[in-house]
């Protein structure tokens, strides 16, 4: 794959600690760590632990969210409240019959000042674009946003 020549580039480390059956505690410098483990439909799942699955997903939303925030921020419109609910479907791939999230729907909730959600709704795009967790996967993302003022 090539990359186009940038100045800009950012780098983030996990480590992982593995508890000696199918789960570990993730952790990464200066914050708190994180349970990890396979999702309770699969073998020694346990529904306290966030899966990678789940992690996925949870990554996918907060990263629309904070390009959302950003753009918002940077043509000032004033965000009031933001919210979402995202889910996601694992199943095999035609083209190579590997397990893979195949389509997420994302529904982001959005308040913003009366008078500026013509505005908002244009940053859509934008964000939608420019977060980095929906642009490296390949899974059909669809995008519900829902706009209010108040």
């Amino acid at each position: 794959m090539r990359y186009v020549p940038n100045r800009k580039s950012f780098q983030y480390d996990v480590e992982v600690a593995w508890d000696g059956r199918r789960a570990s505690t993730l952790s990464a410098e200066g914050r708190p760590s994180i349970l990890s483990g396979p999702p309770s439909d699969f073998p020694m799942g346990e529904e306290d632990r966030w899966s990678p699955e789940h992690l996925f997903l949870g990554s996918l939303a907060s990263c629309t969210m904070i390009s959302f925030l950003a753009h918002a921020e940077h043509k000032g419109v004033d965000v009031l409240e933001y919210g979402s609910e995202i889910g996601g479907t694992v199943m095999r791939r035609v083209e190579d019959g590997r397990y893979a999230f195949v389509h997420v729907h994302q529904r982001p909730h959005v308040v913003v000042a009366a008078g500026q959600a013509e505005q908002a709704r244009e940053l859509i795009g934008k964000a939608e674009r420019d977060c980095f967790i929906s642009a490296s996967t390949s899974a059909e993302i669809q995008n519900d946003w829902e706009i209010n003022e108040r």
